[in-house]
């Protein structure tokens, strides 16, 4: 069974970055004229089209930023770094007057998250393939990597789709693909703008139909060495089975496409557990019945803003989830 501190642990995932971690890199500022996206189609796309320009994105093998800052549950904006390289290396740290307060990363074979409640310094891992085969999860619906589609690095596969694209009654274009999995097919669907060919909107639903995360992009600003366009502004939404949902604000001032500094065979290590309270979040949950955990709730999220909501069919309109 998973410790009583777990369900405090969500809101406390992301929201202890305090203050960019040291070593950062420093981003090359460019003009104004180079960021703005640049349209694709002057008419509707056909389904090879939307995947030619979705799929511009495979080329992007590494992202690293030292201007992130994320509000979570609107709360206070607070700032980090945030370092991804193909497939599985990820890292997102942050430290406050020298004492690192946040570690959130990955490897090819696990991820974790080290903070301190208190007094105690905690580790929470989980291996990749013990995770990706639980049926229920606690605290994140969904492995940290899922960030990285909700950040615009995504592809689209036509032979997955489960239905023929929607166009939406704001015109942009809504595409339903099945994501395998260990535990079943989840479902992806994709908001598309129709002249850019980006994304817009992502949403993810579980085997059972339930909606497990979701992400509105906005803010795209366009990279010429991938020809392609991410969002520098995310609202992210990740709904666990049964602990209160986590919405998170994010904002990125710049990027390194392609460019990775550091010294990659340390940057994913996971951490050296001495002196930390190691708790596996994939561990099977003692007994036949899931209860919540014994604690008080992070404060919940409020409803998104109407603006963001979508015509998606199958996809609640209220986009935060009451349970």
């Amino acid at each position: 069974m998973l410790c009583a501190k777990c369900s405090s642990l969500q809101v406390y995932l992301i929201c202890v970055v305090l203050f960019c971690a040291t070593g950062a890199t420093c981003l090359p500022k460019r003009q104004l004229n180079e960021l703005k996206p640049v349209a694709i189609f002057t008419a509707p796309p056909t389904l090879e089209q939307l995947a030619e320009a979705l799929n511009r994105t495979s080329q992007v093998q590494s992202l690293q930023s030292n201007s992130v800052s994320v509000r979570v549950n609107n709360e206070t904006s607070l700032n980090s770094t945030l370092t991804w390289m193909r497939e599985r290396n990820f890292r997102m740290t942050a430290s406050v007057a020298g004492f690192r307060g946040l570690d959130l990363g990955s490897n090819q074979d696990a991820f974790w998250m080290t903070i301190r409640i208190g007094m105690t310094p905690n580790l929470f891992y989980a291996q990749h393939n013990e995770f990706d085969a639980q049926q229920v999860r606690r605290i994140l619906p969904v492995s940290p990597l899922w960030l990285i589609e909700a950040l615009g690095v995504t592809s689209f596969d036509p032979s997955t789709l489960t239905q023929e694209p929607v166009t939406q009654t704001d015109g942009m274009i809504q595409l339903s693909t099945n994501v395998q999995s260990a535990i079943g097919p989840f479902q992806r669907i994709q908001v598309v703008d129709p002249q850019f060919g980006f994304t817009r909107q992502v949403f993810l639903k579980d085997p059972t139909g339930r909606l497990v995360a979701q992400a509105q992009q906005s803010n795209h600003e366009y990279y010429s060495a991938i020809q392609a366009s991410l969002p520098h502004k995310v609202k992210i939404q990740l709904i666990p089975a049964m602990d209160p949902p986590i919405e998170l604000d994010v904002s990125i001032g710049s990027y390194v496409v392609n460019g990775m500094s550091g010294n990659t065979g340390t940057q994913f290590a996971f951490p050296n557990k001495n002196g930390f309270n190691v708790i596996n979040i994939a561990e099977p949950l003692s007994g036949g019945t899931v209860s919540p955990l014994p604690v008080a709730p992070p404060p919940m999220a409020p409803p998104m803003n109407p603006s963001y909501h979508s015509s998606l069919r199958g996809v609640p309109q209220d986009s935060f989830i009451q349970r």
